[in-house]
C-alpha cells in the first residue's frame, strides 16, 4: 500500500480499469431492463393498438417480387427470426424502410424517426422518454433520427399492406431522408 501512496501513477490505472468494469455492467442492465419493458410493453400495446391484422405470413411475403418491400419485409424477419406482429405489421416495415437496427439504441432512434415524421402514440413518447434518461450517450443519435424524420415524407400514416408490392425503391427515393 505503501508503494501505491508514494507512487500515485500506480493507482490511476487500478481505479480506471474498476470504472470501466462499473461502467459495462451498469450499461449491461440498461439493456436487459429496458428490453424486457419494452417487450412488456409491446405485449400490452397490441392489445390497445386500433387497425386491422394484416393476416400475412413471412413464406407468402417472401413470394412477392424481390425488389419489393413485401419480399424485403420478409427477408428482416427471417433475418430477425421474427414473424409479423398482428396489427403492429407497419413497425418492422419502418425498420425496412429507415435501416435501423434492431438493438435497443436504435429501436429508440427509430422512434425518434417516427416522431419527427409526424407519428404521435404513447409508445413513441415512452420509447422517447426512456431514451433521453436511460440513453443520455445516444442523444446525437437521437437527434440526427428526430431530424432525417423531420425531413422526410410524412409516410408513418401509410397503410403499407396495399404498397407490400410496390418496389422498396419507391420509398427510398421518394419518402425517405436517413443520414448514414
Amino acid at each position: 500500500m505503501y508503494s501505491l501512496i508514494k507512487h500515485p501513477e500506480l493507482m490511476k490505472p487500478f481505479f480506471l480499469s474498476i470504472h470501466f468494469e462499473i461502467q459495462s455492467t451498469l450499461k449491461s442492465l440498461r439493456e436487459v431492463f429496458v428490453s424486457h419493458a419494452f417487450k412488456t410493453a409491446s405485449i400490452l400495446y397490441v392489445h390497445f393498438k386500433k387497425g386491422i391484422e394484416w393476416n400475412v405470413n413471412t413464406r407468402e411475403l417472401l413470394s412477392y417480387p424481390k425488389e419489393s418491400l413485401g419480399f424485403h419485409y420478409a427477408s428482416f424477419l427471417v433475418a430477425h427470426h421474427l414473424n409479423p406482429q398482428p396489427k403492429c405489421e407497419d413497425h418492422d416495415i419502418f425498420h425496412v424502410l429507415t435501416g435501423f437496427k434492431t438493438e435497443t439504441s436504435e429501436e429508440i432512434a427509430m422512434q425518434y424517426w417516427l416522431y419527427g415524421n409526424g407519428k404521435r402514440s404513447p409508445f413513441v413518447n415512452l420509447a422517447m422518454l426512456a431514451g433521453a434518461i436511460l440513453y443520455f450517450d445516444k442523444h446525437k443519435l437521437f437527434k440526427e433520427s428526430f431530424i432525417n424524420g423531420k425531413s422526410s415524407m410524412p409516410m408513418h400514416h401509410l397503410d403499407f399492406k396495399q404498397h407490400l408490392s410496390s418496389p422498396l425503391s419507391l420509398f427510398k427515393t421518394t419518402l425517405i431522408t436517413i443520414n448514414s
